[in-house]
């Protein structure tokens, strides 16, 4: 085997202050297969050349091939890029020697012994103080052969494919748009936690970061966060983000290629993440400070980290987990009154001969309204959270004038089926086909059904909703259908089977008592939801609420009056006072200054909860168990009736010591919803026990809690 590299002694010297050359990983050309050869430039000290993308000056190396019939050759393959910082600017490539690979692949059809020449023109620049263009034309000449043997240059070009930029696999990976900067968290496989000692990011091309921005990075365990600056001009409708990941300051050639999509908008718990990056502490936190290019690294156990990191739990694993939750939704306490008055209109449709075809309809429009709901709370959330308010799971409950409005509705339904008064569209049936209820009485009790659900987390629900919103719009709407569908799947099941309606009990007379006992449900949601109320805005709103619910009581008061008189144009001006007071009643509240009582607002033994609290008792060698809780949350209220509360689990956080602390989320908290956000939720019930030890990760405990649950997390928390 032959080359002709080009000479440095020519007169002009094309290739300035460098030898560029084609060599070969063998020697001769394998028929049928491929032969790895490599373009070499070797370099002047103090001289550099560059990568695919340049960074803010330089130009990438581009080769013209000249090739025989039946020769190919593939794209260029460059290794590992090194940072070099040239302040103010910052710049990507390889100093003193660099050989950038290629595959020839030789036809099966061209006969042993051919001479092929494989040539190439070569354009790079090479730059110190000054930058030189240089080009230069080399040639490889070899006989094809079927058995070949490693040449000279074999061992340098396998160094070099070793140093090639590897695959992502293993690696889970997420992409956020936060104003100016991206967010890239990662979490490396077993084969690359070891090895975790800073981090940096080259993007693929120009006109995605700001170059010589500083990179800052968290690193925990085999976590790390980096926050980088975006260029000038990055589109806001980017939605992929690609470079190569530097994760090894003692081995600056190690690389992984990064391929992700770019959200749009980043969880709370990400951006409280940076502030603490970006401030004075920074370098600080930890411990050592490791240094990559201009990327300073600071190593924590930064639990929240890990755990936004591994909140991508995937698409359709999400959509599983949201239908579930809407299933299990159903047997909440929150949608226990709803789900009484559909038993009722369920028997109401008993005895009906059309084989279940009504039934279908409306349970199809009760499907239809629970998803319209869902999708507009859905699309309030996500709109209000992309403009930076700190929202979840919920939301609306934290607003005084809402629950008031809740409040006031429930209470007038639970009058109508007491008999007080008759809807001719009533909120309360799911399209009884025997009554000539219209659809719209389905489709409203829909909507109903959603609202009245909202305060309760169901099993699976908490993972899915928080991947919900921390997707794109699209995926995140996604999520809330299949959640919809969930929780109205039940319905469409019994409706759409004639032989299981066929054997629900006729209607009789025995159904007015029965319908009249189901109002007690719903009057004890009044009773719950003033309660929320008291707990938000004090006894004054609640007072008020009481006397405007005195003036929803009359007016359905004369509007059965008028009904039972035959008195039409009555009867609706009743029933429009009756709307009109309940508005009012809202809005009303909606004006009031808002009072939070704070006594007894934490029981007995319990303490507010902060995140420098959660530091200080660890840091004295306490377990801290963290309760999220809010005053609306029907689940949060069970779980600490059934099982926080209970004299085994207050026994075994006493004996351990362990730190209590109640996060309370009933009225709008940033703080509260940052660090939900961080553990991957939107909203609650979420029960955190974080370990004496603080090299140790906290652990998430099921939304559903037992004694025997928090019992044996107190124990694992505890043990030495």
């Amino acid at each position: 085997m032959s080359a002709q590299p080009s000479a440095r002694n020519a007169t002009p010297d094309l290739t300035p202050n460098s030898d560029l050359t084609l060599v070969s990983e063998s020697d001769a050309f394998r028929i049928g297969a491929t032969t790895t050869v490599a373009l070499r430039i070797v370099m002047d000290a103090g001289w550099h050349t560059y990568w695919t993308n340049p960074g803010d000056a330089g130009l990438p190396l581009a080769a013209q091939w000249s090739l025989p019939a039946g020769v190919t050759v593939s794209a260029l393959r460059f290794p590992t890029p090194h940072v070099l910082p040239q302040p103010p600017l910052m710049s990507f490539g390889y100093e003193r020697e660099v050989l950038v690979l290629a595959d020839i692949a030789v036809a099966s059809s061209i006969p042993v012994g051919t001479p092929l020449a494989i040539a190439a023109d070569v354009d790079f620049l090479v730059c110190a103080d000054v930058c030189l263009p240089a080009s230069g034309h080399v040639e490889l000449t070899a006989r094809t052969a079927t058995q070949v043997q490693p040449s000279r240059w074999a061992a340098a070009i396998r160094d070099t494919r070793a140093q090639l930029v590897q695959s992502a696999a293993g690696w889970s990976v997420k992409a956020w748009r936060d104003g100016p900067r991206v967010l890239l968290f990662a979490r490396a496989p077993a084969s690359v936690r070891n090895t975790l000692r800073g981090a940096y990011l080259i993007p693929d091309s120009t006109g995605v970061l700001e170059h010589a921005a500083p990179q800052r990075v968290l690193i925990s365990g085999d976590t790390l966060v980096l926050a980088m600056t975006v260029a000038r001009g990055f589109a806001d409708t980017t939605s992929r983000f690609t470079g190569v990941l530097l994760h090894n300051a003692t081995s600056p050639t190690t690389s992984t290629q990064i391929d992700v999509a770019l959200t749009p908008a980043a969880p709370p718990g990400a951006s409280e993440l940076i502030a603490m990056l970006e401030g004075p502490e920074a370098t600080s936190t930890g411990g050592a400070v490791l240094t990559v290019g201009t990327a300073t690294a600071a190593n924590t156990s930064a639990q929240s980290l890990a755990n936004v990191a591994t909140a991508d739990i995937g698409i359709w694993l999400a959509l599983a987990l949201a239908f579930v939750g809407g299933l299990i939704l159903n047997l909440m306490p929150c949608v226990f009154p709803v789900l009484s008055v559909k038993i009722l209109s369920f028997v109401e449709r008993g005895g009906e001969n059309d084989g279940g075809i009504a039934a279908r309809k409306h349970a199809m429009v009760f499907t239809l309204g629970v998803l319209v709901t869902f999708w507009t709370l859905a699309g309030a959330l996500l709109a209000l959270r992309a403009g930076g308010a700190q929202l979840g799971w919920g939301f609306q409950l934290q607003s005084p004038a809402v629950v008031t409005v809740l409040a006031l509705v429930v209470f007038a339904l639970a009058l109508n089926l007491s008999g007080v008064f008759a809807l001719g569209m009533s909120l309360t049936r799911l399209g009884g086909v025997g009554s000539g209820e219209r659809y719209s009485d389905s489709f409203l009790t829909g909507l109903l059904a959603v609202v009245v659900a909202t305060p309760c987390t169901a099993p699976f629900m908490g993972a899915a909703l928080g991947y919900a919103l921390t997707q794109h719009a699209v995926v995140g709407l996604l999520v809330f259908t299949s959640l919809g569908l969930g929780l109205a799947a039940p319905y469409m099941v019994l409706a759409s089977s004639p032989a299981l309606l066929r054997k629900l009990p006729r209607p009789g007379p025995w159904l007015e008592t029965f319908k009249q006992l189901l109002a007690f449900p719903l009057y004890a949601t009044v009773v719950w939801l003033l309660w929320v109320l008291g707990r938000q805005a004090g006894t004054d709103q609640v007072t008020i609420v009481l006397l405007v619910s005195i003036t929803v009581a009359l007016a359905g008061w004369l509007a059965g009056r008028a009904q039972n008189a035959g008195k039409a144009v009555a009867s609706s001006l009743s029933l429009a006072l009756l709307l009109l007071t309940i508005a009012g009643g809202g809005f009303v509240i909606a004006s009031q200054p808002v009072t939070t009582p704070t006594a007894s607002a934490t029981p007995a033994g319990w303490e507010p909860w902060s995140a420098a609290r959660v530091a200080a008792a660890r840091d004295s060698g306490h377990a801290v168990f963290v309760d999220f809780t809010a005053a609306w949350c029907l689940s949060c209220q069970v779980n600490e009736r059934v099982a926080l509360h209970t004299n085994t689990v207050e026994r075994a956080f006493a004996d351990r010591k362990v730190v209590l602390l109640r996060a309370d989320w009933t009225s709008r908290n940033a703080e509260i919803t940052a660090v939900l956000a961080s553990f991957g939720r939107s909203g609650v019930p979420l029960y955190v026990m974080y370990p004496s030890k603080t090299t140790e990760p906290a652990e998430l405990l099921p939304a559903v809690l037992t004694p025997g649950v928090v019992v044996s997390a107190v124990q694992r928390a505890t043990t030495q």
